[in-house]
């Protein structure tokens, strides 16, 4: 069954992705700490096959090396404090490694699940979170809670089983060790803890991945959406429709205002003769080709007209002209290849009549 909102519309629409990246923002992601504690366990049991051996006699060498110096304590207090400084920091130096390598393991798993991310929201203080009733009943009442427990109960008796099995299959192997050497005793000690952590290692995989994959689908079912959402999301992504009409004819008008404005210093305009306008510009030598700077049809068209006249442009009629510049080219472009001769009469001509126009 669907989940339903505050205003109880149905939750049946799959999450966009909006509303995951502004969840991945607020730190809510499909995060799995099964995945966490498998990565975990698998470098405990590589440290211990690999590491612990050389590490155990690095050990004995401390505590020999306590012993020795705790036998010739002199009773002072300063010396004491010496010892244990030296034993701290040998330790530590012994310890640090394996602290490192859990620590990057941690982040590691964190980054393979999520990606890399960082966001203080989870840490911004609520006055909601401090309602210690609110906060029972989200911790031991809910039904969140109950899924986790759930787990814990599965994964115990999981991880009991394994380990009752893994302790049955080995211990026939012990009796006979009471009459072997203790190095023989100790390896054989050895190979079947890694064989119980082998075991225990693949139902950790097994279960981080069953978790991992269960928390994704528990994640977007939290961000299902309504049909509702759905729509006013759109709306505030794509805009308000009244608001983008009225960046459009602001943007023409502006546009307009441009056009007219570039007509005074059009070379020639042609129409057709009532219905359109296209102005023309050429500079010889600057320009490839003579450019459209101003067209219009009906009212603009007018204007364009009177804008020449206004300024002494020169208005040429050549109807099947005009209507072939007013489809073939934008305002901005020049003029077309296959108009290149018949705009190129029409400029002789009007160059022919600038002396007499006062034009220069």
């Amino acid at each position: 069954m669907a989940k339903e909102s505050e205003e109880g519309q149905e939750r049946t629409e799959q999450p966009t992705g909006k509303r995951i990246e502004d969840a991945r923002d607020k730190g809510q992601v499909a995060k799995s700490t099964e995945v966490s504690t498998a990565f975990l366990f698998l470098v405990s049991v590589l440290a211990f096959y690999f590491y612990i051996p050389s590490v155990a006699k690095q050990l004995a060498d401390i505590v020999r090396y306590y012993l020795h110096n705790l036998m010739l304590w002199n009773g002072s207090q300063e010396s004491f404090v010496s010892i244990f400084k030296s034993g701290v920091v040998q330790l530590s130096i012994l310890l640090l490694p394996i602290l490192i390598v859990f620590l990057a393991v941690g982040l590691f798993s964190n980054i393979v699940q999520v990606g890399f991310r960082i966001s203080g929201e989870p840490l911004i203080p609520k006055l909601a979170k401090l309602n210690p009733i609110t906060g029972f009943k989200n911790k031991f009442m809910s039904l969140r809670s109950l899924e986790q427990l759930v787990k814990s109960l599965v994964i115990l008796l999981i991880f009991s089983w394994v380990t009752y099995r893994a302790i049955r299959r080995e211990l026939p192997l012990f009796p006979p060790l009471l009459n072997c050497d203790i190095s023989v005793i100790t390896m054989t000690f050895f190979q079947a803890v890694m064989r119980l952590l082998w075991d225990a290692l693949w139902m950790f995989i097994l279960i981080a991945v069953a978790d991992f994959i269960f928390q994704r689908w528990q994640h977007t079912q939290d961000l299902m959406m309504t049909k509702q959402e759905v729509k006013e999301e759109h709306r505030q992504s794509e805009g308000d429709p009244r608001v983008k009409s009225r960046i459009r004819s602001i943007q023409y008008q502006m546009a307009r205002r441009r056009m007219f404005k570039a007509v005074p210093k059009a070379t020639v305009v042609i129409t057709n003769p009532t219905h359109l306008a296209v102005a023309l510009k050429y500079e010889r030598g600057k320009m490839i080709a003579p450019m459209v700077v101003a067209k219009g049809a009906g009212f603009v068209a007018q204007r364009i007209k009177e804008e020449a006249r206004k300024h002494s442009v020169p208005i040429m009629e050549n109807k099947p002209l005009a209507q072939a510049l007013f489809k073939a080219a934008d305002i901005g472009d020049y003029v077309p290849e296959e108009l290149y001769r018949t705009v190129a009469e029409v400029l002789a001509y009007v160059y022919r009549l600038k002396p007499g126009m006062g034009l220069g």
